[in-house]
Parts: C-alpha cells; sequence; structure tokens
C-alpha cells in the first residue's frame, strides 16, 4: 500500500507541474461552458433579426405591430412567457436574400402592393419557424393576409450554411492537427533533431509539413463537398478560381497558426492542449454551426474578423452567391496576413530539438 500511495503522489505532482496540462484539462471546459452560456444559456431574452422589404407605409397593421414590438423591446418583455425581443430592419431582397444565406436574420417579411404579407423563411430552420409562428400569431388579430413562401433555392438553406462551414473547419483542424501536432510529435521523438542534419535546408523542412497538408485537406473538402452534392444537391455558384484562391489562402492563415502553436512545445500532451486551446474556441464562436449572432452585439464585430469566421463567411459567399472579387480581397488579405504573422513569429523560436 505505501508503494502505491507514493506513486499515486508522484502522477499528481507530474499533473501539476505541467501547467499545459491543467490549462486544457481544467480550464478549457470552464471556457467552453463560458462561450456557450453566453450564446444560448445567459440570454434570457433571444434577439431575433427580420427584415422587411418593401414600403412600411403600405401596411398600417404592420407598421402598428412593428412600432409596437420596438416599443417593447425597450422595456424588455413583459409577459413571464415572452422571451423574444426583435429586430427589424428595412432593405431591398437582394440585401434580405445575403443576409438569410449567412444567418444573420432569421426570416424577411416582402410587402405586396395588395397588402398581403409574404414570409420567406427555410422551414427547416426551427429557429425561423419559432419567429414566423410567434409573428404571424400577433399579426392574425390584425386581420392581416399573410402567405408563407419556403425558402428552399440553392443558398438559402442551412444545409448551404453549415456545409462552407464545415470545410473551413476542416482546414483549420487539418492544418492545427496535421502540422501543428505532427510536428511537436516529431520533436518529441527526436526526428527533427535528424532531419535538421541533412543537407536539406530547414526551410524545405517547414514548407514539406505544410505542402502535403494542403493536398490532404484538398482532398477532405472535396470528398465533403461531393456528398453535398450528391445528397444535398449543394452547389458552387461564384466559381472555382475565387474558392480555390480562398482555400490556399485560409492554409497559409491556419498553417502559420499550426507553425506558432508547435514552435515551443516539448512533448503531445502539452500540444495536445495547446491546439485544443485554441481550435475549440474558435470552433464555437466563428459561426460554424450557428451564427455568431447569438453572442452579445458588443462581441460580434470581434468575432466576425476571427480567421476561421472570415474563412467561413467567405466559403459561403463564394458558394451561394455570385461574388465579386472587391467582396474577397479584404478576407484573402487579412488571413494572408495572418498566417504570415504567426509564421514569421513561430521561425524566430522554434525549437529544432
Amino acid at each position: 500500500m505505501r508503494s502505491l500511495w507514493q506513486l499515486v503522489l508522484m502522477h499528481s505532482r507530474e499533473f501539476f507541474r505541467d501547467w499545459e496540462i491543467i490549462l486544457w484539462s481544467v480550464l478549457l471546459p470552464v471556457a467552453m461552458s463560458w462561450i456557450l452560456g453566453v450564446a444560448f444559456v445567459q440570454k434570457k431574452v433571444m434577439t431575433r433579426q427580420v427584415a422587411v422589404v418593401g414600403d412600411l407605409q403600405k401596411s398600417s397593421e404592420l407598421r402598428e405591430v412593428i412600432n409596437e414590438i420596438e416599443n417593447r423591446n425597450i422595456s424588455r418583455p413583459h409577459k413571464s412567457n415572452d422571451h423574444s425581443v426583435f429586430r427589424f430592419s428595412f432593405i431591398t431582397n437582394e440585401e434580405a436574400l445575403k443576409l438569410l444565406r449567412q444567418g444573420k436574420i432569421v426570416l424577411f417579411i416582402e410587402l405586396s402592393p395588395k397588402g398581403v404579407l409574404h414570409f420567406h423563411l427555410d422551414p427547416a430552420n426551427e429557429t425561423s419557424y419559432l419567429s414566423y409562428l410567434i409573428l404571424s400569431r400577433r399579426l392574425s388579430k390584425e386581420r392581416v393576409a399573410i402567405e408563407v413562401t419556403p425558402i428552399t433555392t440553392h443558398g438559402n438553406r442551412y444545409i448551404d450554411f453549415l456545409i462552407p462551414g464545415l470545410i473551413a473547419l476542416g482546414i483549420m483542424n487539418s492544418c492545427l492537427w496535421g502540422i501543428g501536432y505532427v510536428l511537436i510529435e516529431y520533436r518529441m521523438k527526436k526526428l527533427m533533431r535528424r532531419m535538421i542534419a541533412t543537407p536539406v535546408r530547414k526551410s524545405v523542412i517547414l514548407a514539406s509539413f505544410f505542402l502535403s497538408r494542403v493536398g490532404i485537406s484538398f482532398v477532405e473538402a472535396l470528398l465533403l463537398f461531393c456528398f453535398g452534392y450528391w445528397y444535398f444537391d449543394f452547389q458552387i455558384q461564384g466559381g472555382i478560381i475565387p474558392l480555390l484562391t480562398l482555400f490556399v489562402s485560409g492554409s497559409i492563415a491556419f498553417g502559420g497558426l499550426a507553425f506558432l502553436l508547435a514552435s515551443r512545445a516539448d512533448n503531445t500532451r502539452t500540444g495536445n492542449g495547446i491546439i485544443n486551446a485554441f481550435s475549440i474556441p474558435l470552433m464555437l464562436a466563428s459561426g460554424i454551426f450557428f451564427s455568431y449572432a447569438n453572442f452579445p452585439e458588443a462581441i460580434q464585430g470581434v468575432l466576425q474578423f476571427s480567421p476561421l469566421a472570415l474563412l467561413a463567411d467567405s466559403l459561403r459567399t463564394v458558394f451561394n452567391s455570385e461574388v465579386l472579387w472587391s467582396e474577397l480581397l479584404l478576407p484573402i488579405a487579412l488571413l494572408n496576413l495572418f498566417g504570415v504573422f504567426c509564421f514569421s513569429i513561430s521561425l524566430k523560436i522554434f525549437r529544432w530539438h
């Protein structure tokens, strides 16, 4: 028993001496619960973004309902079972479709010349359908004619929001784990020491890690796209060249981050924690499975410029609509600058053995 007790103490001391392990095993779950709590749990009142298309003056009933809801929003819902705050924006049909594709509005209402209100929404989206039920119930009291137009066209379904996000997530995970984790493993097994002892230049060694992973990432993304095309009729509407440019830019961004995260870690346990500490918060807060509009408005402006959000939003634009190069220049430039910046720092602090 004494030997067993001493061994238990040894393993416990070994755990608490390694601060990186404590980071990902103790603090990371707390951080995850905080992120998801901010997005879903702590929001006692859910904000639903709704767009209105058309001249509001032609529907006094809708104008009256919007004024009533906005006045109620100022003081928050007054009923104990009323947990929805609606925010209305008045835009064109094209802008509404674009925002719907990006997940920034739950539905949009189009006013017809005859006074009929057309609700455009994806019936498969639970939030959109519930928002429609809440608004239609209130408008039915005003005896307003309502028609529902299900949005099932390419680019406006939830699957059109999800697949580009999964492709972006795949690029990030492929780089962080396929480059960062492998580099740490090579260092731990003394393989990096042997590689730099050869006549091959260090830059060529690092480039080989990056290029091999880009090829594997491309195959993974292609398989996901082919499945979406076969099962969901998912299509590319913005062109192959912009899509490939974004793919390379995203690989540069997360390849640079992978080199930086792997530059100092001594073992795979530490590397596992460091990579998870970056990848999981990015995955949860960058609008992959749900829009980052669920987070407080104060931080949405920061979240949309995270590298994963930039890549996912840009991929959605290319996949789901005709795109102009001017719309992609900023995200492409930011992704490449981020990757080059991370790689430059990693070169200065990289441990080869």
